[in-house]
């Protein structure tokens, strides 16, 4: 079974920052995948401090609700909870279509 795209609907005003955005979503998962192997929980807390903060204001409230929970589980040193994290943003950025306004 196919999963469904993920459509996050974005301001044509920010059509020309969208590909560096999506740049460092790329970054973010390398930098996650790096931290888990090295379980270095300030890494995992920076980098779902940065979703938070880059999601909201391109408009990608699953991404900043992602960031928040990887922050959580990174302040309480969850590596079970980081890894299942992990997957879901990986299937997030896999579906993820974007279409302008």
């Amino acid at each position: 079974m196919l999963s469904e795209p993920i459509v996050v609907i974005v301001s044509r005003d920010l059509e020309d920052l969208l590909p560096l955005f999506m740049q460092q979503r790329k970054a973010d998962q390398a930098a996650i995948a790096a931290a888990v192997a090295a379980a270095d929980f300030a890494a995992l807390r920076r980098v779902g401090h940065g979703m938070v903060g880059s999601g909201a204001s391109y408009g990608f409230d699953a991404l900043s609700s992602l960031g928040e929970r990887f922050v959580s589980a990174a302040r309480a040193g969850d590596l079970s909870a980081i890894g299942a994290l992990q997957r879901e943003f990986d299937d997030y950025l896999s579906r993820l279509v974007v279409k302008f306004l």
